[in-house]
């Protein structure tokens, strides 16, 4: 069977991708903004490039037709912080995708203990085993698309010490999303 995505609306598009291209990572990007810090998950981030070492991030428009808060901040101030998840998260991440309005703090409302790993980059999600620190690299349209595309670079990566060992070997139990489901526990194949 072969689909054309032009007789489809964008919600089905969606779904077919992301029920096709999977694993995904999922996390939560913290930002800064004019009333404080936002949190939000997101699983439409990728590593693209290690030289500069950067990640791509697709932010799509608000309920209300603008930018959501993730990007509006990262604009504003240049900075995000990305908090790789692992599965004790996962009721957390759903709380968290929820729409707020501007300046809500998702992880006062639902409890989520925050760290400044860096004075300079937003907070990371206390017991994460990994966090991202970024700043904007590069903005792109995709035309034709409401999405917005920043690529973040990586200006530090932090690790919980038992995570990451002195060669840089880093064993994460990371979860990933599949459509609406989240994949725990795959299974690493040595080759």
């Amino acid at each position: 069977m072969v689909i054309d995505p032009q007789s489809l609306d964008v919600g089905t598009v969606y779904k077919l991708m992301s029920n096709t291209i999977f694993p995904r990572p999922i996390a939560w990007i913290s930002t800064e903004g004019e009333t404080g810090v936002n949190l939000a998950p997101f699983s439409y981030f990728i590593p693209v490039s290690s030289e500069p070492p950067c990640v791509m991030v697709s932010i799509g428009q608000s309920e209300e037709g603008g930018l959501k808060d993730t990007a509006k901040n990262i604009l504003l101030h240049s900075k995000a912080t990305i908090s790789l998840a692992d599965d004790h998260k996962a009721g957390l991440i759903d709380a968290t995708a929820e729409a707020f309005a501007y300046g809500v703090n998702e992880a006062e409302k639902f409890g989520i203990a925050m760290a400044k790993i860096a004075d300079e980059y937003p907070p990371c999600v206390a017991d994460a085993k990994a966090a991202l620190l970024c700043s904007l690299h590069q903005e792109v349209s995709l035309n034709g698309s409401e999405q917005i595309i920043l690529f973040l670079k990586i200006d530090a990566f932090y690790y919980a010490d038992e995570v990451v060992d002195e060669r840089y070997n880093v064993k994460l139990e990371n979860i990933g999303r599949v459509g609406r489901d989240y994949l725990v526990d795959a299974k690493r194949m040595k080759v």
